[in-house]
């Protein structure tokens, strides 16, 4: 109650300051089950979109989304047949048509008739018009191409609509696509002015509607490719919403194509005007309505049995951004290459246009390794690939500060990069949270994943002396204490990167995870860093022969090879990693690669040596694959520099933990209040999930000393290492599991995330057992088979504290305890594959995934269930795990027949 009456205080402040809570528990967002693949790129904003094609979910000022269907945003297709006479017209959309809006249009097509496919940033829609004799289907492509950080950040989308006529006589398929003013003010108020244009460019031509949202001006562009005989007058028209809709129905009826209306144009002035010319120009006036909508058609002419198709793009240029409580103006990642001056959109349709194919061709290069691999189960492919919405649709914001950083900082080349922890939880970057998500970021786009940690580190030396009160005990605390993690990077309604630590629950300077986890993905980045840098210059190291040459003690490191510099310890060694190289297909490989004719022209610096190497990982004997490696776009950060710039940091951190350690015995404790991520679940004294971290991070400060030479730093750690271990499996193992912590009433509590260190461990190549290789596996076959198995008989997943013990059932001491972290069972299952356990990992992760999918979640992935089926936290950031179990795979491939969901894959084909 003491809890609940400061957080209601909280509340009623911030909507004073007509600011949004951190975390609204008053107006809680519930799960839409409508959601298909949202479109846009990363950090300039993203609208969703539904399975039954609605445009919804806007997401363009950050941290602002509006769940909101717009039935003016649509595509109608019109068919007309020999004759020239309209058969069929309707709305591309299966939902129920919206009642007092759009009176003349019609919603025709029937969800049985349809079917919607989608692989993020990919999706399909198929239409069966075949009663009219044509077969459609709608291909959507959003640029978030791994490695590809230009053309990801572009705020765009294409649609391509192939038409086939299956009928004996000739057909015209067009197809209009339609935009209104969303979201603004003016669309509340009616006050705001818009600007409504058409232009024309050497290829394409298209409609602009420029208006503002939350005071930020933003023009949205719908363009097409423009066919040679095409005047820049035909196929188009403005419109109002409200009053004129009737006439771009009637229109396409009648003509099957657009055409401007002609009583929105005002007539030519009379020179010599009477009273009755006067009172027919009033009259005529009246009709002409403030147009707030664009439109633009394209016709696809089809011969019988003929095919053809045609391409639009939608763009929404919101160029720079500035918060309320913020002086500066922030420019978005894109304008980098398109400027931000506000008249973008047709420039960026135009490149979207001629580029789409090319991004096929780099999206289809990256995911069907993936989606062609029989080791991994069909769920798990689908999982991949659509969890990565939340990377462009949470949130994210993506500036571009070459003029603020050096060219030795990454941030001068990609910029500064945050997302929300979730739709409902607005916190940019929320670190414990990231720590699961990252695997993500980090194997497809390394370079933001630099970047977030440059700017983490940035703020360890931070001091914010400044008081607030903790709503968790109402006791005051620093916003920020020296030589800590925050917990985030500020808020939307805040300064971001500027104002941290917006979590206001808990003291979080003295969470014992935050500081952990900087030191684990340091040394996770730099593992995944060497597998994608290649720092030669010349041509023969981009050869799998010499990739395939590999020598006894380098078989992870071409670097020393390539340098004659050996830098990588014995920790940090993978021989996973070389025993996947098989010599007949690398022979198969290398082949390819000598006649390639554009290895020569790769620039210097690229990453595919080792980016060659890592993906070789992929080529699994057992399993028959041949992957062919994968040209990248973007150079990687050096992962020795990164290693040294952060090293600093990591020993800072790490001394700065020893102050939890109480009684000197090498292993921190908790302190008896929520001082972890589980921030509902308290853990006292030393414990699993806390000690586990600890020492796995003593271990990576110990490798890295001995990988850049720091003799001194490597014998202090080294000590340290052996007492921290010593404690942790004296005090917490009891022979089946690590106690949650050493309080006798959690003696029997089963912890699914107890053994997160060792995840990150092998997640950066360990195999020397900093963790006893017995008692990890010990304890994953305890955790299986109670917090899964025990658990609804394993269809959702492992829940976070399972009870053993005469009755028992699920932790039910706090709100996270009976609860299904979904980033938490991929994250376990991933660990489950490293161990040898494919079996349980697909299970385990399959079982969640597939319950996801039955409740109708995709694209909204929550961060809890619970065993009723009820969720919390709709779209977060914690299920980027899943691409912890991709990394997981590729290390350690299943050496039998793969499972899907926890069942025998039987088909001969994969199919999504």
């Amino acid at each position: 109650m003491p809890l609940t009456a400061r957080y209601f205080k909280y509340y009623l402040e911030r909507k004073f300051q007509k600011r949004r809570p951190i975390m609204d528990y008053i107006n809680i967002i519930s799960a839409q089950r409508m959601y298909g693949c949202p479109i846009g790129g990363i950090g300039g904003g993203t609208i969703g979109r539904g399975f039954k094609g609605e445009f919804c979910r806007f997401q363009l000022y950050p941290g602002l989304y509006e769940y909101v269907t717009v039935p003016e945003c649509q595509f109608i297709v019109n068919i007309r047949d020999a004759k020239k006479e309209t058969i069929f017209q309707s709305v591309l959309s299966t939902y129920s048509k919206p009642k007092k809006v759009l009176p003349s249009w019609e919603w025709n097509i029937k969800g049985a008739d349809c079917e919607y496919t989608a692989l993020y940033p990919r999706a399909w829609t198929t239409y069966d018009l075949t009663k009219y004799g044509i077969k459609l289907i709608c291909r959507q492509i959003s640029p978030v191409i791994p490695h590809n950080y230009k053309d990801s950040s572009l705020p765009c989308a294409v649609f391509v609509f192939s038409a086939k006529n299956i009928s004996n006589e000739q057909r015209d398929v067009s197809i209009t696509f339609t935009w209104t003013e969303c979201l603004g003010e003016s669309k509340k108020k009616g006050g705001c002015k818009l600007d409504l244009e058409r232009y024309s460019a050497e290829n394409t031509c298209g409609v602009t509607l420029e208006q503002k949202i939350a005071d930020t001006p933003c023009t949205f562009t719908i363009a097409k490719n423009k066919p040679d005989n095409e005047t820049i007058h035909e196929g188009y028209c403005l419109w109002n919403s409200t009053k004129t809709s009737g006439y771009v129905w009637e229109c396409l009826k009648k003509h099957g194509r657009l055409e401007p209306d002609p009583s929105q144009t005002p007539p030519p002035p009379k020179v010599d005007k009477t009273d009755k010319d006067n009172k027919e120009d009033k009259e005529k006036a009246k009709k002409i309505y403030k147009n707030d909508s664009i439109a633009l058609s394209s016709t696809i002419s089809l011969d019988p049995r003929g095919s053809g198709s045609t391409e639009f793009c939608l763009v929404w240029d919101m160029p720079v951004i500035k918060y309320k409580k913020d002086s500066k103006v922030h420019k978005r990642y894109y304008t980098k290459y398109f400027g931000s001056d506000g008249i973008a959109g047709a420039s960026i349709a135009s490149y979207a246009l001629r580029s789409y194919r090319r991004w096929e061709k780099q999206l289809a290069e990256w995911q069907d390794p993936i989606l062609n691999n029989s080791c991994i189960p069909d769920w798990l492919k689908s999982a991949l690939m659509n969890e990565l919405y939340f990377v462009a649709d949470g949130g994210t914001i993506w500036f571009d500060v070459a003029e603020d950083y050096p060219d030795t900082d990454p941030r001068h080349e990609f910029g500064v990069f945050g997302y929300l922890e979730g739709h409902e939880y607005r916190m940019y970057n929320t670190y414990d949270v990231h720590f699961y998500a990252s695997f993500a970021l980090a194997q497809l786009w390394p370079n933001l994943q630099v970047v977030l940690q440059y700017m983490f580190r940035e703020s360890i030396s931070v001091e914010i002396n400044k008081l607030r009160p903790s709503l968790y005990d109402g006791k005051s605390c620093k916003f920020k204490t020296k030589d800590s993690i925050p917990h985030d990077l500020g808020e939307p309604d805040g300064v971001p990167f500027s104002h941290i630590n917006a979590y206001n629950i808990h003291d979080v300077s003295e969470w014992r995870d935050l500081n952990l986890k900087f030191i684990l993905q340091v040394m996770r980045d730099y593992r995944l860093l060497r597998g994608h840098n290649a720092p030669f210059n010349n041509e023969r190291y981009h050869s799998m022969a010499y990739i395939d040459d590999i020598r006894d003690g380098t078989e992870d490191d071409l670097y020393s090879r390539s340098t004659g510099q050996v830098d990588d310890p014995t920790p940090v060694h993978s021989p996973d990693l070389s025993t996947n190289l098989s010599t007949d297909i690398s022979t198969n490989l290398s082949s390819d690669a000598s006649n390639d004719p554009s290895a020569s022209e790769r620039p210097s610096g690229m990453a595919n040596i080792l980016e060659l190497l890592y993906r070789s990982t992929e080529v699994v004997e057992d399993c028959g694959e041949k992957l062919q490696p994968q040209e990248y776009a973007a150079v990687v950060w050096n992962s020795k520099q990164y290693l040294s710039d952060m090293y600093p940091s990591c020993v800072t951190l790490l001394r700065r933990g020893l102050d939890w350690d109480r009684d000197g015995d090498g292993l921190i404790e908790n302190g008896g209040f929520p001082d972890q991520t589980y921030d509902a679940w308290v853990m006292t004294g030393p414990s699993a999930y806390c000690g586990g971290l600890w020492v796995a991070s003593v271990s990576a400060v110990h490798a890295m000393a001995k990988i850049l030479g720091f003799t001194d730093d490597e014998k202090e750690f080294s000590t340290l290492l052996e007492k921290a271990r010593d404690s942790y499996e004296r005090k917490l193992w009891n022979g089946s599991y690590y106690k949650f912590d050493t309080k006798p009433c959690n003696s029997e509590v089963v912890m699914a995330d107890q053994l997160a260190g060792q995840w990150f461990l092998r997640a950066s190549g360990w195999t020397e057992p900093v963790f006893p290789e017995a008692n990890v596996k010990k304890a994953l076959h305890t955790i299986y088979e109670n917090n899964v198995q025990r658990f609804l008989n394993g269809r959702m997943g492992a829940v976070n504290g399972f009870v053993r013990g005469p009755r028992p059932g699920i932790d039910t001491t706090a709100i996270q305890s009976e609860e299904v972290w979904t980033g938490v069972t991929y994250g376990l299952a991933a660990l489950m594959i490293y161990e040898g356990m494919h079996e349980q990992a697909f299970s385990t992760a399959g079982g969640l995934y597939n319950t996801l999918m039955k409740m109708g979640l995709a694209f909204e992935t929550p961060e809890a269930l619970y065993e009723n089926g009820n969720h919390r936290s709709v779209a977060y950031m914690r299920p980027l795990s899943i691409w912890s179990m991709y990394h997981a795979i590729i290390t350690k491939p299943p050496q039998h027949v793969s499972t899907s969901n926890g069942q025998p894959h039987q088909a001969k084909e994969n199919h999504l």
